[in-house]
């Protein structure tokens, strides 16, 4: 990576856009290995930059405030840090200067790292495979969207090292290269607010797969319609391999007699039995396993150690969690449900669900396929809150079910009616189907928020 860099950035003027997380990986990387780069940070938050020690003692220009920048044609390579959108925006840039520390680390690593995104499902995906590899004693390392810049993983990179990198949409979305093993699991709205179009945040996902090389390999739903049109249209080089939830036609993933099977180039790989054991409910976690097993598979690990690892996987915070039983009420926080096609999911899995509660930060999501869904009578109570939850509420207020209907403004008072309206025996399900930025800074807040309630019902 340091002669790559040293390479690119050699004579250039460097822009690094955003200073948080990520922004703070890719200077430090720099700084250490390339001191002589010219390069200004920017961020938007005047704070950002406050006892920086670093920037200060390198005397490193920055742009914060007023001063944050309006043009960026100045700089020939802007590392743009992924939560920043450049889509109905003032600033002036050239789209080919762009990148971001996800292409310039796949453009070194790409061969040893295999990637996941997909609107939901990204998060379980990549920490069951990384399981599976460090459950094999495979050398492994893990990053990406979880919330480690894949810059902080370089220095314990060794050739024999496979990588693991959860990838967001907005870390995809100016890439020029792709993993070796690609994953993309699914494509629903989300992150609308971020793109021109609905089309644009699935062409970000799918840059995931689509600079792939004939010696890579895509995994994707092959009953995925959004997926399989951005492939007709967007022709991608990587050995193609849709998975199916019975059997598989010809190459992929899928059913064969009682076993599951990876099928490709006349390789015929088992993955798991059939029935394998899992601990986490629902079809689609079903889904996540067997596509990481396939991924695993093409690390070549063997099924024996891959069914082994993926049935002591331990579940993650605020995915179909299970809190407790308390007063003979089952608890779940599905917090990181933030569109309907997640919570019509967690419902499925837990079925029937006496008291669901949605809602939060409305960004204009149709909920139509939600309220279509609550007709069937799987859900008998709902507790709505926040504006996403009032436009559901009133969506639903014209419905023949569910058989109550609550609204609150505040989600204290919402969790606190779901305590009290829940019968014994009964489940009591957080799945909001909306993101939580109108009162929480992120799901996993939220769901904490939501787990705290619940504990001092007691």
């Amino acid at each position: 990576m340091k002669q790559y860099l040293r390479t690119l950035l050699a004579g250039k003027k460097v822009l690094i856009l955003g200073y948080g997380r990520e922004g703070r990986s890719t200077l430090s990387y720099i700084l250490d290995n390339i001191p002589d780069t010219d390069i200004t940070v920017a961020d938007k938050n005047e704070s950002a930059f406050i006892s920086e020690n670093n920037i200060q003692a390198s005397g490193i220009k920055t742009l914060s405030g007023t001063d944050y920048p309006i043009d960026m044609t100045g700089f020939d390579i802007v590392i743009k840090s992924p939560g920043i959108s450049l889509n109905n925006s003032s600033v002036n840039f050239n789209p080919e200067s762009i990148t971001s520390q996800t292409d310039l680390f796949l453009a070194v690593y790409g061969k040893q790292t295999a990637g996941i995104t997909g609107t939901k499902g990204k998060s379980t995906t990549s920490s069951l495979l990384y399981h599976i590899l460090e459950s094999g004693a495979k050398p492994v390392l893990f990053g990406g969207n979880i919330g480690i810049p894949v810059f902080d993983l370089i220095n314990r990179i060794t050739p024999e090292t496979r990588i693991v990198v959860e990838l967001s949409s907005h870390q995809l979305e100016y890439t020029t290269h792709s993993p070796h093993i690609s994953i993309l699991l699914n494509l629903y709205q989300e992150h609308l607010d971020h793109y021109k179009s609905y089309l644009d945040y699935q062409k970000a996902k799918y840059n995931i797969a689509l600079y792939q090389h004939p010696d890579d390999y895509f995994i994707y739903s092959g009953e995925d319609q959004l997926i399989s049109a951005l492939i007709e249209n967007f022709p991608a080089q990587g050995v193609k391999l849709p998975y199916y939830k019975e059997e598989c036609p010809t190459t992929g993933i899928g059913k064969a007699g009682q076993e599951i099977f990876l099928k490709y180039d006349g390789n015929r790989k088992k993955l798991l039995p059939w029935e394998f054991a899992i601990p986490l409910p629902g079809e689609h976690n079903r889904s996540n396993a067997v596509i990481a097993a396939a991924a695993a598979a093409l690390f070549d690990l063997p099924a024996d150690k891959i069914a082994h690892a993926i049935s002591t996987f331990k579940p993650l915070d605020h995915r179909l969690e299970y809190i407790g039983t308390i007063h003979s009420i089952r608890y779940y926080n599905d917090s990181i449900s933030t569109i309907p096609e997640a919570a019509i999911a967690a419902v499925e899995s837990l079925k029937p669900v006496d008291t669901l509660i949605l809602g939060g930060f409305d960004r204009g999501i149709d909920y139509t396929i939600l309220v279509d869904f609550l007709q069937k009578g799987l859900v008998k109570k709902v507790v709505a809150t926040g504006p996403a939850g009032l436009h559901i509420f009133k969506m639903l207020s014209e419905q023949d079910s569910p058989d109550e209907l609550y609204y609150f403004d505040k989600f204290d008072d919402a969790v606190k009616k779901a305590i009290e309206i829940t019968p014994e025996s009964g489940i009591c399900l957080l799945s909001p189907a909306a993101s939580s930025y109108n009162e929480f800074l992120n799901f996993e807040e939220r769901g904490k928020r939501f787990r705290e309630i619940i504990m001092k019902s007691k």
